[in-house]
């Protein structure tokens, strides 16, 4: 394996500066050329020219068995430098390396003074977190309330709650150091901390199991005095709520400042021999603050309640505290004992939670995050359209733009997941340093390259670059797209898109009406991912290095693979089309829960859980042969096949599928089924052009397809938005054996946006594509590129400014008695114009950045009364194309919309 001529890496924190402490380490992802470095090839990370340990393992792999990507950890607390580089070499090893020992009852993780150690099975998984030899975190459980009946409205009877603990059926160790070890938890050298990911898969009746909490359930031994025993939780702008368990200020009697200014800073006081004996001789009579709760019911609010160790039988005094925004840490502990900071990652967003302390006056607490809280109600899994659902004709898809039964809605196989961790301290910590720890813990820090790393890398197919400002037109594009970004981050918050189930995900189509987003108008409503927003997030975060779009980008990536995604039962590998409630819709096709969009979280993060969750997506290419995306135009498949799918977006996700389970694994299997429907594709007549609407015949065992005519009969402008198009652009420059395939895939990207002439040229018959011609301007200059055309180049730029569809008015502000509170909006917005455009203007941009125009002029002059809202992609209109092509789209109206399987 070579040396690279230059190998040399240099790294950053996303945000620019070093962060004070990462508690739990770091981890990131590199991309190599091909034929660089391979398994052999060690790695080695400085920090300020000085080097710190690092552990390196592959990720993915390249087609000569070379590493494409490779996965980092930092151990706690190393390369908190603004000059870090990675380069081939020996690496530095720990002063405290993680060890793994395992036993037939439990596995134990060990570094320096701190270990973990874990059960192999029962309800306990955590069964112990010791530091020096002393436990401070026991007993260990992931717990979730069930309900057997909604919550009644006023009277009726009371529905009954059951608590559940999970159970360890197995434990796997993934990882075990030097620097890391993954146990499906994941422990970094040095850390004296824990970091936990529990994923929660729903597989219960939606009418009877009704979810009333879910969380983390773990005790903790207490051995100071009452008033040495304290208790903490943090505020997302770093503002400590703390408290002991036995209050000495505030009394009438006068304890002195050395023993208040100990007790309120969490020192241990001085010998109460020392105190005056007004306060000592009667300390036992105080109060002893046993219960204390942290509520995040909604983003915008939390409350601290106490009560004494009276418990059941006292009243907790709700006004103990409160503000906006709960970070989502606390302690619990003694001044002199120790005790354990917790947290829960993204506390606010993803409300309800709540942190719960109890007994902290007893010898033994508990302590419980609550990742779903029990305090408000309990999750309705049902949609909230399911009755009414009943009602609908399918024909309704017009008027709702929503795919209704067969299947009715079923929540089966979705899941969340949510993050935790466990930090020991042999003290209780300082407010300062609390602070520290929840400033990394509600902005979490992570290493990056730069954007002209990760272009030089072309990655992801390469066919994106950095922000060109070379001509006044490009520069007015990339001022759209800028200000375009702009909105939809801040509009998370103005909209408060977030919750449990919903924080990551954002809305499909603005109400300019009733200026809202159409939260209640069945496909317009919850956006899940739909044209690929989650691909457009991550490509704007590369060719920029934005860290509020990174941090939208794994929001919306983590969302998107557990919420829209059904991970087990009948509809496994399969997501949920756009619409009210995430789950609710009766479309479930494997283009939203295809592994090519999450590559870019996987890749850049290293993170464990969208490793896994990926090969859920495997298990689509069987489920589409019971669920064929159009089971409900076509009459059933031919025996031949004997199921169906569309070439696009069907196929191209499964093959999106194999090609990244292929890269991670480099096992030929998947790659051979891949070529296989290439092969396929390849014999067609028609190509990529093949059937009505793409669809062709699918075996799922063979991964063959076949040929059912109908070519011309359906549009074709779904067949490569959903990342398709890029996806194959990145995969034909790797597979480079199948010529048969590469030249359907050639004909398709050139003669889409084409003339009648050049199809029938080739084909001996004329058809139409389907509109979006500006939409599939990048394939066409992709075509342009490969065939070393500049006349395809320019056409298009010509293409693309065709149609305005997707450039919006600016950002206006509403207010008075329109709205309920002031808020910015863009007029009759659709975000998949806004994703579908930027991804494409992003590639032209990349591969024909000569041509593009000095003037977009007549382009910013567009107004308000210019953006008609159903012709965006979102109502199957595009007056981009031809009149004899909005001819075409006008005249099959619905049908086209149901015949395609719906956007």
């Amino acid at each position: 394996m070579t040396t690279p001529s230059n190998p040399d890496v240099d790294l950053k924190w996303l945000d620019g500066t070093p962060p004070t402490t990462t508690p739990t380490g770091s981890a990131f992802g590199i991309p190599w050329p091909q034929s660089q470095i391979d398994k052999t090839t060690a790695i080695t990370v400085t920090a300020g020219g000085k080097g710190v340990p690092v552990q390196t393992w592959p990720m993915a792999y390249w087609p000569d068995g070379s590493l494409k990507w490779t996965g980092h950890a930092l151990a706690a607390d190393a390369g908190l430098s603004s000059a870090l580089q990675l380069a081939p070499g020996t690496p530095v090893e720990p002063t405290a390396p993680v060890t793994v020992t395992q036993s037939s009852t439990s596995i134990t993780v060990t570094t320096g003074s701190f270990s973990a150690k874990f059960n192999t099975s029962g309800t306990v998984l955590i069964n112990s977190l010791s530091l020096s030899g002393k436990a401070l975190a026991q007993n260990g459980a992931l717990v979730v309330n069930v309900q057997n009946a909604p919550d009644p409205e006023l009277d009726g009877p009371r529905p009954t709650v059951v608590a559940t603990a999970g159970r360890v059926d197995s434990v796997t160790v993934e990882q075990k150091g030097p620097v890391r070890a993954v146990i499906k938890v994941l422990h970094l050298a040095g850390a004296t901390s824990l970091r936990m990911v529990h994923f929660f898969i729903f597989d219960g009746d939606q009418n009877q199991d009704f979810i009333k909490g879910i969380g983390l359930k773990f005790t903790t031994p207490l051995s100071d005095e009452l008033y040495n025993r304290h208790v903490r939780f943090l505020t997302a702008d770093g503002g400590v709520w703390g408290e002991p368990v036995r209050v000495v200020s505030g009394l009438r009697r006068d304890a002195t400042a050395p023993v208040l200014t100990a007790q309120f800073n969490g020192q241990a006081t001085p010998a109460l021999s020392t105190w005056p004996t007004s306060v000592s001789s009667e300390i036992d009579q105080l109060a002893v603050w046993a219960d204390f709760s942290l509520d995040q019911l909604s983003a915008n609010a939390f409350n601290v309640r106490k009560r004494t160790v009276a418990g059941d039988k006292a009243t907790f005094i709700d006004h103990a505290g409160f503000g906006t925004r709960a970070s989502g840490l606390g302690f619990v502990g003694g001044a002199t004992g120790g005790g354990v900071v917790f947290a829960l990652r993204d506390f606010w967003q993803g409300a309800p939670r709540s942190l719960d302390i109890r007994n902290a006056g007893g010898s033994t607490s508990t302590v419980t995050l609550w990742a779903y809280s029990p305090k408000l109600h309990m999750v309705y899994m049902p949609p909230s359209l399911l009755v009414i659902l009943s009602h609908y004709l399918i024909q309704q898809l017009d008027l709702s733009y929503e795919d209704v039964g067969d299947p009715d809605p079923n929540p089966i196989g979705v899941g969340r997941s949510y993050e935790a961790t466990l930090q020991l301290f042999p003290a209780t910590p300082s407010r300062a340093t609390l602070a520290q720890l929840a400033a990394v813990h509600t902005k979490v820090p992570q290493i990056v390259a730069s954007p002209s790393f990760y272009v030089s890398r072309n990655i992801f197919g390469g066919r994106w670059g950095l922000p060109d400002t070379s001509t006044s037109g490009a520069a007015a594009i990339e001022k759209q797209k800028s200000d375009l970004l702009d909105f939809y981050i801040t509009d998370i918050d103005q909209r408060q898109f977030y919750g449990f189930w919903h924080y990551g995900d954002v809305m499909h189509t603005y109400d300019q009406t009733r200026h809202t987003w159409r939260y209640d108008v069945g496909g317009f409503a919850w956006d899940n991912g739909e044209l690929a927003s989650d691909l457009w997030m991550w490509m704007s975060f590369l060719r920029t290095g934005r860290a509020d779009v990174f941090r939208v980008a794994r929001a919306m990536t983590r969302h998107l693979s557990e919420v829209d995604f059904h991970h087990i039962g009948p509809f496994a590998g399969l997501g949920s089309r756009h619409n009210v409630s995430h789950w609710g819709d009766g479309a479930k096709e494997a283009r939203i829960s295809g592994s090519t969009l999450k590559r870019p979280f996987y890749y850049l993060t290293t993170d464990e859980l969208i490793g896994d969750i990926m090969d859920f997506s495997l298990q689509a290419d069987q489920t589409i042969m019971t669920w064929d995306p159009l089971r409900k135009v076509f009459p059933p498949p031919l025996p031949i096949g004997p199921g169906r799918l569309r070439i696009g977006p069907d196929w191209t996700t499964l093959a999106g599928n194999w090609f990244t389970k292929w890269e991670r694994t480099n096992d030929p299997q998947w790659l051979n089924r891949l070529k296989t429907g290439m092969l396929d594709i390849g014999g067609f007549k028609f190509g990529l052009f093949t059937g009505n609407t793409t669809a062709v015949g699918w075996n799922a065992d063979t991964a063959h397809l076949v040929d059912e005519g109908g070519e011309g009969l359906g549009a074709y402008d779904l067949v490569m938005f959903f990342g398709g198009g890029e996806f194959l652009m990145e995969a034909m420059d790797i597979i480079t054996d199948v010529p048969t395939f590469d030249a359907a895939w050639l004909d398709f990207c050139r003669l889409y946006n084409a003339s009648d002439a050049d199809k029938t040229a080739r084909y001996g018959k004329t058809f139409g594509s389907g509109g979006f011609n500006q939409l599939y301007a990048k394939l066409q200059a992709y075509a342009g590129q490969r065939l070393n055309s500049d006349t395809i180049k320019k056409a298009a730029w010509t293409s693309l400014a065709s149609s305005t569809v997707g450039i919006w008015a600016p950002v206006a502000k509403v207010g008075g008695t329109d709205v309920i509170t002031p808020v910015l909006e863009i007029p009759n917005l659709a975000t998949n114009d806004a994703a579908q455009r930027s991804l494409t203007e992003y590639a032209v941009l990349a591969i024909a950045p000569e041509f593009a125009p000095n003037s977009l002029a007549p382009i910013l002059e567009l107004t308000t009364e210019d953006q008609e809202w159903d012709q965006s992609t979102a109502n199957g209109e595009d007056v981009a194309g031809s009149l004899k092509e909005k001819s075409v789209q006008r005249k099959r109206g619905g049908w086209w919309k149901k015949l395609s399987g719906c956007l």
